[in-house]
């Protein structure tokens, strides 16, 4: 995994977090479940333990299908979601805002 996100360093380095957080930075395009534990660094075992609850809360939404894979993407339309979304600008905002006054 690249360098960590202000969202992964604000809000911790959880599994549910860098999934979220994958997503989040990927809003346009939707993965399948290895491409989702790939990209996010976790463990699909885990992936498995976490997406249905995601999907259950309607935060992560399945787009299609291609063959027998499910594609999934973070629900635009989701209060949640968008409060995340909103988190994250702010998160980034302050650390902007932060290496300002320390340069």
């Amino acid at each position: 995994m690249k360098d960590k996100s202000f969202f992964l360093q604000y809000l911790g380095d959880h599994p549910r977090i860098r999934i979220l957080d994958f997503l989040m930075d990927n809003f346009a395009l939707d993965f399948s479940m290895p491409q989702i534990a790939q990209g996010s660094s976790v463990a699909y075992t885990t992936l498995i333990e976490i997406l249905p609850k995601l999907i259950k809360q309607e935060i992560i939404v399945e787009t299609r299908k291609i063959g027998k894979s499910k594609l999934y993407k973070i629900n635009l339309n989701n209060p949640i979601a968008k409060a995340l979304f909103a988190i994250d600008i702010k998160l980034s905002e302050a650390a902007v805002q932060k290496e300002k006054i320390i340069v």
